[in-house]
Order: structure tokens, then sequence, then C-alpha cells
């Protein structure tokens, strides 16, 4: 048997769930509309990505694999997008498709499963109010922020010594990063590559 207080609170539980059922039996299309109509594209940064390279830090050798980087064409979004490019580039920890690979290096195009390091900032933004802040679900009110995420993959820097430790250490000692970290709910992590 409950405490008093899970039996207080039946009522409002029995609406939420008739609220969750109501939810359930609605179309996929249905259920897409109203987290659009919830989560406004002006919380979202849609980056450009194109083909570049990075050095692999668990590889033998100097060992180049392929990457999706941030534009550097970018029009929208520009500020958080501009931090992350200019964090991962860097010292050469990131190269543009056309690079010229160092003497007895190796481009390697097709290594199944591999996944760079990755920097990822993310800017917690202003709280959001109103409709947008409620459940698209149960219609419980919560305290929501209009969050913004980007993140770009990184390698080691230009002479392939660099450890991945080495690289996390030097991006976060840089001063855009520092900046960003001082702001209230703001959030940068890294993930490392998986060969």
């Amino acid at each position: 048997m409950g405490k008093y207080s899970d039996i207080r609170r039946g009522v409002e539980l029995n609406a939420a769930l008739t609220k969750l059922r109501a939810w359930e039996d609605l179309s996929r299309t249905a259920k897409q509309t109203l987290y659009k109509a919830q989560r406004s594209n002006a919380t979202r940064v849609k980056p450009n990505r194109v083909k570049g390279y990075v050095e692999s830090f668990g590889l033998v050798g100097r060992i180049f694999l392929p990457v999706k980087l941030l534009s550097g064409t970018q029009s929208t979004d520009t500020t958080l997008i501009g931090i992350v490019r200019t964090a991962v580039s860097t010292s050469s920890r990131t190269r543009d498709n056309g690079f010229t690979a160092p003497t007895g290096s190796v481009l390697l195009d097709g290594l199944n499963g591999y996944k760079a390091a990755k920097l990822s900032l993310t800017d917690r933004g202003s709280e959001i109010t109103g409709e947008q802040a409620k459940s698209r679900i149960t219609d419980t009110a919560y305290k929501r922020y209009a969050t913004k995420s980007v993140s770009s993959p990184f390698g080691a820097e230009a002479d392939g010594t660099e450890t991945y430790a080495e690289a996390v250490a030097a991006i976060s000692d840089q001063q855009p990063i520092k900046t960003f970290l001082a702001s209230e709910g703001n959030r940068v992590s890294f993930t490392p590559e998986v060969l």
C-alpha cells in the first residue's frame, strides 16, 4: 500500500494517465506535428558540413580519416558554429578536403566503424515560457531553455604526435572556450575517437 501522499495524488495522476493514453493513440504524423509546434526551429542550429580529414590519435603512423567538418561559409547561427570550428581547427586538428598529406602519411577513406573524437558545445539560452514550456503529452509545465548545440570532429595536431588528452587540454584552454563556459548553464564536452 502506498503512502497517504501518494494516494492523495491519485486524481492528479489519473488525469495525467488519461492524457498519456490519448497521446499513445495518436498517429506518428500527429505526434511529429505536436513536437514541431513545441520545439521551435528558432532553437535549432543547422550547420552546413563539408568533407574533410582528421588525423587519428590511436592508429600507428600518420593516418588521416574522412569526416564531415563545419563549413567556413555558414551564414546563420555563426557565433556558436564559429567558436566550435575555430577551436577544432587550431593547430591543424582538422584538414580541408584538398589538403596536401604529409610525406609518408595515408588517407584511409574506407575504414568502417571509425568515429572521430568530437567537441560539443551546448548553449543554454533563455528560459522558455508559455505553451512551449509544457509537456506535449501531459500538458504539465516544466522549466525549459532554448538550448542550442553544435559539435565537430577533431584529430591530432599538425605534427601528428599529440595524444587525445593533450588535444582536449589544449582546446579547453582556448580563450573562446573559457569565455563560452563563463555563461551560466553552458557546457563543453569531449568524446574520444572509436576505432
